[in-house]
């Protein structure tokens, strides 16, 4: 009995002292944001602060008005251009995700 209660506070002992240092790491880390503040304030020391600069603000410039392109027929030639290149390789051609043309026919006669 007296080897359960030694290793059930041995294990007690080793589990508080990993759960302290993880809350040190934590709250360490958590300073990590204030550093560069407090180096700034070193650096700052004994200097004179610069007058603030105001500025006139700048003229609004209004921006050109672009028009609205259908994206469907931008996806459909980038589908037909890809198909072309892998089909322009080979039966070789393999694309980053996987993509292996076999052919490329007409589905309808209509034109998009």
């Amino acid at each position: 009995m007296a080897n359960i209660a030694t290793a059930f506070a041995n294990t007690l002992m080793g589990m508080g002292t990993v759960f302290v240092m993880l809350i040190f790491i934590s709250l360490l880390i958590s300073l990590f944001g204030y550093i560069p503040k407090l180096e700034e304030k070193i650096k700052n020391i004994g200097k004179k602060p610069e007058p603030v600069k105001t500025e006139e603000p700048a003229a609004v410039v209004e921006e050109p008005q672009t028009q609205v392109v259908n994206l469907q027929k931008d996806e459909q030639l980038v589908a037909v251009i890809t198909a072309t290149i892998m089909a322009s390789y080979g039966s070789n051609a393999v694309s980053a995700d996987k993509l292996v043309v076999r052919s490329i026919h007409r589905v309808d006669g209509r034109r998009a």
